[in-house]
């Protein structure tokens, strides 16, 4: 079993992700919005407030885990999401990886 952590850079692609998931029965995503550590530390630091004027001007992103069981699956969480935003090994679509888990109590088996 592997989290499977996804970031999407564009957080308005995050409902057609979840649609892609559902229609391909990947159940059980969590979402939550982020923000990277360049538009945090431009609201704080004015040295790095000079680069934020030159990236995206949108400062969230929405961060997706989702769990699963085989490399098979975790293959089809990808594909459905560049199916949406892209090839994520182009930049400004986003990041995935997974980690994995040693231990989970309260999922349950579907």
């Amino acid at each position: 079993m592997k989290l499977l952590i996804a970031i999407i850079n564009d957080p308005d692609l995050t409902a057609d992700v979840l649609d892609e998931f559902y229609q391909n029965d990947i159940k059980g995503a969590t979402v939550l919005e982020s923000k990277g550590m360049a538009h945090i530390m431009a609201h704080y630091t004015p040295f790095f407030a000079r680069f934020a004027e030159f990236g995206d001007k949108n400062d969230r992103n929405s961060t997706i885990f989702v769990v699963v069981n085989e490399d098979e699956e975790r293959d089809l969480v990808v594909n459905c999401i560049e199916s949406i935003v892209g090839d994520l090994s182009k930049s400004e679509t986003g990041i995935v990886m997974t980690l994995p888990i040693d231990y989970c109590k309260g999922l349950i088996k579907q």
